[in-house]
């Protein structure tokens, strides 16, 4: 920072250059992220709303009604009648109050949650910020949550069990109809981590509960500036009932309204809005496309890497898929040196592929090409 500044021109020029060190979606060589390329509705939408705050609503009514409106959307995907919620950063802040929740309305000593082997890293993070002690539940043959081992764990210090709708590394949805009998059974909190899968699993076309039709359930991770093409940070926290958000009110003496609930007290406006027009604009009809496109992708994908040999850890119901080959490591290490993004994952030693909207097929031959030539 200069003491004089510097002119709009050189600023925007600085930014210029410095961006051109980012990846861009568009080119179709990041096949490791969860986001994508959000629409240009959301874009615009965000710059018209960029100067609001969520976190005081009295002063940003338009704003706070279009927060509204979107949890109403995402409510109404997870079957949520009586549902309440929040937008709020991404998957990590909806996953904390969800176990902030449930740990402050089981009020026991030394509280408990039993999560899958699976679960997202962000729940370790969580656990550290509310002394929470993470047990952990053992995955079955096909690498998802084996629901016998989830009850197994479950003790009178017990406060919350996770399931997941779409595993971060391998794409695996757990058994939720099992997992929420358990919950029910026990009388214990059951959230859902869909954070990925919950805006890819309405639109289907096949009927797989993650929801608030799964009577155990009690919360739901789910964000739209995932598969929703919504900007970034715009993640989405709901519950089965608007009850619950009492355990979370914290006193605002100096604004608009007299309580919060969400973790974060500035949230931006902007987020709310992009949900919104890409919601409005796309409809159910609008997001059956794309998630029909982003499956297809990853089908023929899937097929390929099988025909060339490779192996499949999780046969893929979502467009996220892992493969081996006989020296994993080497094949990703080459594969990053050739310029794609994509993940290894050390616990499975196998390669990661998220086949997002911005994933054409020409991106998936051109991917295959280098593949193939790195097997030869």
């Amino acid at each position: 920072m200069e003491g004089s500044g510097l002119s709009p021109i050189e600023v925007m020029g600085k930014l210029k250059t410095i961006r051109v060190a980012d990846q861009k979606y568009e080119d179709g060589r990041i096949f490791c992220s969860m986001c994508t390329k959000p629409h240009p509705i959301a874009k615009k939408a965000f710059e018209m709303f960029f100067e609001t705050n969520l976190g005081d609503p009295g002063l940003f009514p338009g704003a706070s009604q279009l927060e509204s409106e979107v949890v109403g959307y995402l409510a109404d995907l997870l079957h949520g009648k009586t549902a309440g919620g929040f937008l709020v950063s991404g998957g990590t802040e909806a996953n904390l109050m969800a176990l902030w929740a449930a740990r402050n309305l089981a009020q026991k000593e030394k509280p408990e949650v039993v999560l899958a082997e699976s679960a997202h890293f962000s729940f370790l993070k969580i656990c550290n910020l509310l002394n929470i002690k993470p047990i952990f539940a053992k995955l079955d043959s096909s690498l998802r949550v084996d629901p016998f081992d989830v009850e197994a764990k479950i003790n009178k210090r017990t406060v919350a069990i996770v399931g997941t709708a779409g595993t971060a590394e391998l794409g695996a949805i757990d058994p939720l109809f099992e997992i929420s009998k358990i919950a029910v059974d026990h009388n214990v909190w059951m959230h859902v981590d869909a954070a990925f899968g919950g805006l890819i699993l309405p639109f289907l076309g096949k009927s797989t509960s993650f929801g608030f039709d799964l009577s155990g359930v009690k919360s739901v991770t789910i964000d739209p500036h995932k598969m929703g093409l919504a900007v970034i940070p715009t993640g989405g926290i709901i519950f089965r009932d608007r009850v619950c958000l009492g355990s979370l009110r914290t006193e605002t003496p100096y604004l608009t309204e007299a309580f919060q609930y969400t973790f974060v007290g500035t949230r931006t406006g902007a987020s709310a809005a992009s949900a919104w027009a890409v919601f409005n604009l796309l409809g159910t009809n609008g997001f059956k496309k794309i998630v029909f496109r982003c499956l297809k992708n990853t089908k023929r994908l899937a097929l390929s890497l099988k025909n060339l040999g490779f192996r499949l850890l999780v046969e893929p119901e979502l467009n996220l898929l892992a493969f081996q080959s006989q020296d994993t490591k080497k094949l990703f290490e080459k594969m990053r040196r050739r310029g794609w993004f994509i993940s290894y994952i050390p616990k499975y030693d196998c390669i990661r592929l998220v086949i997002m909207p911005h994933i054409k097929h020409k991106h998936i031959e051109a991917f295959l090409a280098d593949l193939k030539t790195e097997t030869l």
